[in-house]
């Protein structure tokens, strides 16, 4: 399940990153650091730096967080989807603090100066592949890097009614996926 070293396989995350900074590797990064509020765990210094270096901007800057976080740049998702990862982040806060959701699409419709129905458009949207809300569960993984609040069991009762997925079980399969794909990173120092 989850590689015993993350700590090794962070910092090797992060100096890969340094030398070749894509949104690939930028959504491994945000999708390893969130998966520590959900499991409550530390991240390593070098990825809780790269996070808290972006978080502090993207917070004053709700529009950009895809770019303040890598998102932007060669290989990187649409734009539209990009920008619906962002307006999730900040649906999420709101969901998350208990403001009812017509009013959440409004805030953050007013926060992004757009319409309502686009924001709702973006968080209900469902992958025509798989049928998951992947932008959604996104964009609670950059909540996660953005704010930084650990995931309480009335939040995890909160995520599961919205994403009718148990929040573990995405982060379970992401964290595997990243360590199968870069299984050559928990080896090095």
């Amino acid at each position: 399940m989850i590689n015993e070293n993350y700590l090794l396989f962070e910092e090797n995350l992060i100096k890969e990153y340094k030398i070749n900074p894509n949104p690939e590797l930028a959504e491994v990064l945000i999708k390893e650091f969130s998966s520590h509020f959900i499991k409550n765990t530390i991240p390593s210094v070098t990825l809780n730096e790269w996070i808290n270096d972006r978080s502090k901007i993207a917070l004053a800057n709700p529009h950009d967080a895809d770019f303040v976080f890598g998102l932007r740049g060669p290989g990187q998702r649409p734009v539209r989807e990009l920008l619906y990862i962002c307006m999730n982040s900040f649906c999420w806060n709101l969901i998350l603090m208990k403001i009812d959701i017509s009013s959440t699409y409004q805030k953050v419709a007013d926060m992004f100066n757009t319409s309502a129905d686009l924001v709702r458009i973006g968080f209900e949207r469902k992958n025509h592949d798989f049928g998951e809300r992947e932008l959604c569960r996104f964009g609670l993984d950059l909540y996660l890097a953005i704010y930084q609040k650990n995931i309480t069991s009335n939040h995890e009762n909160a995520i599961l009614s919205i994403l009718k997925e148990d929040i573990h079980t995405q982060m379970i399969k992401d964290l595997n996926h990243h360590r199968a794909k870069y299984k050559h990173m928990s080896m090095t120092k």
